[in-house]
């Protein structure tokens, strides 16, 4: 391994990558890829990067994270290999990137730690979701500034300083994980006792106020634009540093072990798997005191390694509340910048290993590459579940089944392959553990009413309805039942009630064209008729249908629905399906034949 030329070592740490992740580059979006990217209305819009960067549209401010989606949008649109390929060379980069922090350190082993990082199974799912851009991004913009500050602290240059805080600032635009960084390094300065520690700890203020800054806006967007509401929510303070406490030694215990991986964790939907005491807690606080205090006697690398870890972690232990907890408590993709800590740590470990039993050394390089060859294999059979949404969620519900979301999104893949009777199973077994989702109860009665289960879907509609009573689409949808029980006397307020939610929603107005022209309301109908903005070639063909019913039951007067199909017409612009119901229209009545 030395005597390879560092260029041939940064293409190795990239090769490695790709070999573990490029395989699955082809994969569509799914999960938070789809609200991030193609269902995302904001990228589209010519004006993105000024909302990006000066609104409160998007769900989080991550100005910078979103103008890089933006740019790749403009260059491939919705089309997803493009944005897996971004993700998959920047984890690459990255793994290059923590080699040179490593070697900048001169810690030992740092190629090694790099390619454990390259392959490690916890960033499957980082480099999976196209949407964990932002832990690509914001981790490769901390890594450069965390470059530029140690020649900063080396050679007092400080040109190396601007663009330290600059980069700082482009992370935590990325992703507010990267807060911790300034105070791994005042702790790093501090406890060193360096000629020049004052000075460096007084350097770091401006990064303390950018990462307070950060903080503050980002807890701003959880609760007023996310909305977040997990459990921890409902509980104290205390209560949530113990829920910490337990988490830092799970995530731990993945990242020297990992395996048994998967998005949602059993036990960790809520907080079964905590253990309700402040011993986890403790232990960590006495962890964090012995490497401080006995760095020296450690090992620096090993120390400082832990250290990092643990405060790259903290802002994701449970303190604060996030969107993400609802679902789960742990996430392994919020391991992806504190890992290195972790890959240093255990290099530095085999280091002081080797050196205690000299005649080991000669087959160091074997032990690296077999560890590498381990966690590559255990991160490909990890990456096979992430395939595709169906493979995902159906290995995430088989590991626990109490994953409500993983059951929600189960119920969405068998749904939109028709398989409704899968679908409605995994929508029950959803709300069984989430009663309170409105989605579950609404995507189920929706497949209910696909399926024909009429009278269950109605039902299914009315439970979503005591949860969430403001969304248009529910009363349109129910009334569509109601209509298709023959009960449209009752349908007829629900898309009323429909359209006071939303005045544009089409689908309400068309539906309620039917109604009425059937009923031989023209003049009513013409209204909802005008409404209409943009004929598309199902709207098009729903009022074509309901005019030529309305000729062949001659309830209507003719010269009222001969004007209601040309106005029609006209506003479709000259639609072939409209014509023709306009010249069935204009026809002789059948009576007269």
């Amino acid at each position: 391994m030395n005597r390879w030329s560092d260029r041939t070592k940064a293409l190795a740490l990239f090769g490695l990558a790709l070999l573990i992740y490029g395989f699955g580059i082809g994969r569509g979006f799914y999960f938070d890829d789809l609200t991030y990217i193609p269902e995302n209305p904001i990228l589209p819009r010519s004006d993105a990067f000024h909302a990006f960067w000066f609104t409160s549209e998007a769900i989080n401010y991550y100005p910078l994270f979103w103008s890089l989606l933006r740019i790749q949008w403009l260059l491939w649109g919705a089309h997803p290999l493009g944005y897996h390929l971004v993700n998959l060379g920047m984890h690459g980069v990255n793994a290059i990137l923590v080699w040179r922090v490593a070697r900048q350190w001169r810690l030992p082993g740092a190629w090694w730690a790099a390619a454990l990082f390259a392959v490690h199974p916890l960033n499957v799912q980082t480099v999976a979701w196209a949407a964990e851009q932002k832990n690509t991004w914001s981790f490769f913009f901390m890594a450069l500034a965390l470059l530029a500050f140690i020649r900063h602290a080396r050679g007092r240059e400080w040109q190396s300083y601007a663009l330290s805080l600059l980069c700082f600032a482009a992370a935590l635009a990325c992703k507010t994980s990267t807060v911790c960084l300034p105070v791994f390094l005042a702790i790093y300065y501090s406890v060193r006792r360096e000629k020049a520690s004052g000075a460096m700890l007084l350097r770091l203020v401006p990064f303390f106020a950018l990462g307070f800054a950060a903080g503050v806006t980002t807890m701003w967007f959880e609760q007023h634009r996310v909305a977040a509401k997990s459990l921890l929510g409902t509980l104290s303070l205390w209560q949530r540093m113990e829920i910490a406490g337990a988490s830092f030694w799970f995530y731990l215990g993945k990242a020297l072990l990992p395996v048994g991986l998967t998005p949602m964790y059993r036990g960790w939907v809520d907080t079964t798997a905590a253990l309700h005491t402040a011993v986890p807690g403790l232990l960590l606080v006495a962890l964090m005191v012995v490497c401080i205090l006995g760095w020296r006697r450690i090992g620096a690398p090993i120390a400082f390694g832990i250290i990092y870890y643990a405060l790259m972690l903290l802002p994701l232990l449970g303190i604060f509340d996030t969107n993400y907890f609802a679902y789960s408590l742990i996430a392994d993709h919020w391991q992806y910048h504190a890992l290195p800590g972790i890959t240093v740590a255990i290099t530095a470990s085999a280091g002081a290993f080797l050196r205690r039993w000299p005649r080991l050394a000669a087959y160091s390089n074997a032990g690296g590459i077999y560890t590498v060859l381990a966690f590559a294999a255990l991160a490909s059979m990890h990456a096979a579940h992430f395939e595709d949404p169906r493979s995902l969620w159906s290995y995430v519900v088989s590991r626990n089944p109490d994953a409500w979301i993983a059951w929600y999104n189960l119920g969405n893949v068998y749904s939109d392959d028709r398989a409704y009777p899968k679908a409605i199973a995994a929508y029950r077994r959803s709300i069984e553990i989430k009663k309170d989702y409105y989605r579950g109860h609404f995507n189920l009665a929706n497949t209910l009413s696909a399926a024909g289960l009429l009278e269950e879907a109605n039902a299914a509609y009315l439970d979503a309805e005591k949860i969430q009573a403001t969304d248009p689409d529910l009363y349109n949808n129910r009334a569509v039942v109601l209509m298709r029980l023959g009960r449209e006397d009752e349908a007829i307020p629900g898309f009323a009630h429909a359209l006071q939610l939303n005045p544009g929603l089409v689908s309400a107005h068309v539906n309620l064209i039917a109604i009425l022209l059937k009923r031989g309301r023209v003049e009513e109908a013409g209204a909802h008729l005008e409404a209409i903005r943009h004929f598309t070639e199902s709207t098009t063909h729903r009022i074509a249908t309901a005019i030529t019913a309305s000729a062949q039951e001659a309830k209507a007067p003719r010269q009222l629905l001969q004007r209601f199909a040309k106005r029609a017409w006209e506003l479709s612009g000259g639609q072939e399906e409209l014509r023709d119901a306009l010249a069935a229209v204009e026809s002789e009545p059948p009576a007269a034949r």
